[in-house]
């Protein structure tokens, strides 16, 4: 957990791409051979294959924390589903929830 932590922290996109081949080739060496370990070394796979994005997302600073919230919203949404008439009536409540329309409705009524 901490050499990945160390792997965040690397300061250029080069010293990234450094820190995880090393984090690469030190797990490997711990896991070669363990039986118990194995999904981990399918873990490490997963990483080397995909090292690169793992840098680039690392370089955008951007998370999906915007698309979990409004997912939590649209599963509220569904949770009241049990009174839409249909699956248009329910689409056209996540376009709402998910829309600026409730916060351009309030500014008008402060005015």
């Amino acid at each position: 957990k901490e050499k990945l932590r160390w792997i965040q922290q690397a300061p250029t996109p080069r010293a990234a791409r450094w820190r995880i081949t090393n984090y690469l080739n030190v797990m490997r060496e711990a896991v070669t051979g363990q039986a118990l370990l194995k999904p981990m070394a399918k873990a490490l796979t997963t990483l080397e294959r995909h090292a690169e994005q793992v840098v680039r997302r690392w370089m955008s600073g951007l998370t999906n924390a915007r698309l979990e919230g409004m997912n939590g919203l649209f599963q509220a949404a569904r949770s009241r589903a049990r009174g839409y008439r249909n699956e248009a009536n329910f689409i056209a409540m996540i376009y709402l929830i998910g829309s600026p329309v409730g916060r351009m409705l309030d500014h008008t009524k402060s005015i």
